[in-house]
């Protein structure tokens, strides 16, 4: 080998050397930090209440004017949202203005569905007609009295009262009128 050869080979030989010198010690400085155990849930919103299932409020027969029927519920909420919370009725109430229907919100502690033990009511939401009564979340009456936020463990108690209307006109009944099938909803949404 000429010399200018092994002098270009040397160099070569050297530079690559520094280079896989210069790799080794930028790699031997290093750092690192990181964030464990990171997860994300989502809340919850339940609602339910003390009729054992899905029982009626009321089902009565061969009312007449005057009569009433009056029955307690106690809702609870046990989701971890706070939420709204509104009361409404199923579509197809029938009867016109025959029925009234009285909704009162309140406490009880003692009493079983559908019984008012020691209902204390605290404030009157409806008082009027069954078929004007609220057919949608929208429309709801609230849970509780402003539209307060319901938060988990809260419990309302409601005092339902329906009685029929008196109507002196004369021959206006002399076939059965029904208030027709209906369900009442508790409906929670998360603000």
């Amino acid at each position: 080998m000429t010399r200018i050869r092994k002098v270009s080979l040397t160099l070569l030989i050297v530079g690559l050397l520094a280079i896989v010198a210069a790799v080794g010690a930028f790699s031997s400085f290093s750092q690192t930090t990181s964030n464990t155990s990171n997860s994300f849930a989502t809340g919850s919103v339940s609602i339910g209440d003390n009729d054992g299932g899905s029982a009626a409020l009321y089902a009565a027969a061969g009312q007449k004017p005057g009569d009433s029927v009056v029955s307690c519920i106690r809702v609870t909420y046990t989701g971890s949202l706070a939420s709204g919370v509104k009361l409404y009725a199923s579509s197809g109430i029938t009867g016109g203005t025959t029925f009234n229907l009285k909704v009162e919100r309140g406490t009880q502690t003692t009493g079983s569905f559908p019984g008012c033990g020691d209902f204390t009511p605290t404030s009157t939401p409806y008082d009027g007609a069954l078929t004007a009564f609220p057919t949608s979340y929208a429309a709801g009456l609230d849970g509780k009295a402003g539209a307060a936020a319901w938060t988990t463990n809260d419990v309302v108690a409601y005092r339902f009262t329906i009685s029929v209307n008196d109507d002196s006109t004369a021959g206006a009944h002399t076939a059965a009128v029904s208030t027709g099938s209906h369900d009442f909803t508790w409906e929670a949404r998360n603000s």
